[in-house]
């Protein structure tokens, strides 16, 4: 099975690989998100191999600057500058996340302003990229939160980034698109409790809609509760040897 988007790690922040998703358009190697862990294995792994073929960039697209989702940014532009030799793009969902991600990359971690750039998402940015959704995770990020609407190869990926709520989203599923969406199996205010969004996620199961669980903090109870929704974990990339 084809899945449009892969993951390096779907982790909470607490375990060990933490969530990011990847895919591959043109020699463009788009990530959602990078922690720590996602650089290691882009490294081993190699990015020419994410992207199925040569790497001509990287791009980062940001959701919110929790250390679980951007600890990986700063030595990513490190590594492409001094090793890859390609160029790292920063997306930030709005101007005033670009101005945080420019406090981390220049001012502490003191990357080349020569092998990257940041820029702030505009409709018509990228073709793939359709909008950037405002969403509520973290009252200390309140209004720097953000899910992202993907169009690749023609489908719909509509990927939450953290949140406690589906509301933001909802304008945008449809029939025949893909939902990535983070649930956690602990009760909490800043996420999706899997009891509480159980029968939400099966009406969008049952109106046609790929569901796929990801930023996950217990992958069996999860995974049991995927299998009783019709929905699914996320897939990790596997590699081949």
């Amino acid at each position: 099975m084809k899945h449009l988007l892969r993951f390096l790690g779907r982790g909470s922040a607490f375990r060990t690989d933490n969530n990011c998703a990847f895919f591959a358009l043109d020699g463009n190697l788009v990530l959602l998100d990078c922690p720590l862990s996602a650089f290691h294995k882009l490294r081993h792994i190699g990015a020419d191999k994410l992207a199925g073929g040569k790497a001509s960039c990287i791009t980062v697209l940001v959701t919110h600057t929790h250390s679980d989702h951007t600890s990986g940014i700063g030595m990513l532009i490190h590594y492409s500058y001094f090793v890859l030799h390609i160029p790292v793009v920063v997306i930030a969902p709005s101007d005033e996340v670009a101005q945080d991600i420019r406090l981390l990359t220049d001012r502490l971690d003191g990357c080349s302003s020569d092998g990257y750039e940041i820029k702030t998402f505009e409709k018509g940015l990228y073709s793939w990229l359709t909008a950037a959704v405002p969403t509520c995770h973290s009252q200390q990020l309140d209004g720097r939160c953000f899910g992202w609407i993907l169009d690749i190869e023609g489908k719909r990926v509509v990927y939450t980034g953290d949140t406690n709520t589906l509301e933001p989203f909802m304008p945008y599923i449809c029939k025949g698109c893909l939902l990535y969406t983070e649930v956690s199996a602990f009760d909490s205010p800043v996420h999706l409790y899997i009891e509480k969004f159980a029968p939400q996620f099966k009406n969008i199961v049952q109106e046609g809609v790929e569901v796929y669980f990801m930023h996950l903090d217990d992958d069996e109870a999860l995974e049991q509760a995927a299998q009783q929704i019709g929905a699914q974990l996320a897939p990790l990339y596997i590699r081949n040897k």
